[in-house]
């Protein structure tokens, strides 16, 4: 037996994670009522209401469908990629911009999993955080594809117990993600939708939606980056120290944009992460001319 899951991410959060503790904590909730009722014998009622179903016109479960889920590893691993990922895409957004990009992350990715039914699976209720989950995958990798994320691994062969862990570049992991997702929507497809249960078209819809709203909000999540609150991490991984004491003096040339005044080692750190390429320019006083930033 071999379980692997991520654990951490070195990304080094300045706000507090509270619409993505709210969003967990709702999802907790139902899933614990929905656990409740079936011990009680009472069946699935959440899931059978609240689950989108493709072939019926109950136009709230088009949201509703996003907080409940189908068993605990279903539940559970779901919260473990919500707070990894929500958490750091709420701080570079913004708690009201983050609330609003997950709602429609989630309702584009419900769009193309109901687009992409096939006829068996139009009775089959569609469920789970999966969907807005993935919008949070595919805008992590747009404006932090340079950092890590840290897996922790355990297992067992007979009595032998073993455990461990590694780290891995984030855009690797996330592309690698993608397209398993890609190639198991277009096996499921080519077979009439045989042998169903997850929402591979969510997957692949939410990710590709999230990374293109990103990709469009790019700068100006870059230009607020020196309006943020002081830091008060939900999770800190390696932080990257800044002097109290340093000036904010460096200004920032991307796509045809100014930026700043940022300090030298908040640049530095935005390059680390993958946020700024290098190969966009700074400027300071002083400076004759603007420079590539991989020379700061």
């Amino acid at each position: 037996m071999f379980f692997m899951l991520p654990v951490a991410v070195d990304y080094r959060a300045r706000r507090y994670p509270v619409v993505t503790f709210t969003i967990m904590g709702l999802n907790a909730v139902l899933y614990l009522a929905s656990l409740a009722l079936f011990v009680a014998g009472k069946g699935e009622p959440l899931i059978l209401h609240w689950g989108l179903i493709p072939d019926e016109k109950t136009w709230w479960t088009w949201l509703t469908s996003m907080f409940v889920h189908e068993g605990l590893f279903h539940f559970g691993g779901n919260m473990i990629y919500l707070f990894l990922f929500g958490a750091c895409v709420e701080d570079l957004l913004g708690r009201l911009r983050f609330s609003l990009f997950y709602l429609a992350g989630g309702l584009i990715a419900n769009f193309t999993q109901v687009f992409l039914t096939t006829d068996q699976e139009r009775d089959i209720p569609i469920v789970g955080a999966s969907g807005a989950i993935t919008a949070c995958i595919g805008a992590f990798l747009i404006v932090l594809p340079r950092t890590k994320i840290n897996f922790r691994y355990f297992g067992w062969i007979f009595f032998r117990i073993f455990s461990g862990d590694f780290w891995l570049p984030s855009w690797i992991v996330i592309a690698f993600w993608f397209f398993i997702d890609f190639a198991l929507l277009i096996l499921h497809l080519s077979s009439g939708g045989a042998g169903g249960g997850v929402a591979f078209g969510a997957h692949v819809g939410g990710t590709a939606a999230g990374a293109f709203a990103m990709w469009l909000m790019r700068r100006s999540v870059l230009a607020s980056d020196v309006d943020k609150p002081a830091p008060r991490p939900a999770r800190v991984v390696a932080p990257i120290r800044e002097s109290a004491d340093e000036l904010a003096t460096v200004y920032l040339s991307i796509d045809g944009q100014q930026l700043g005044p940022y300090a030298p080692s908040r640049v530095r750190a935005m390059v680390a992460l993958g946020s700024v390429s290098p190969d966009s320019y700074y400027w300071q006083e002083g400076m004759s001319d603007w420079r590539p930033i991989g020379e700061l």
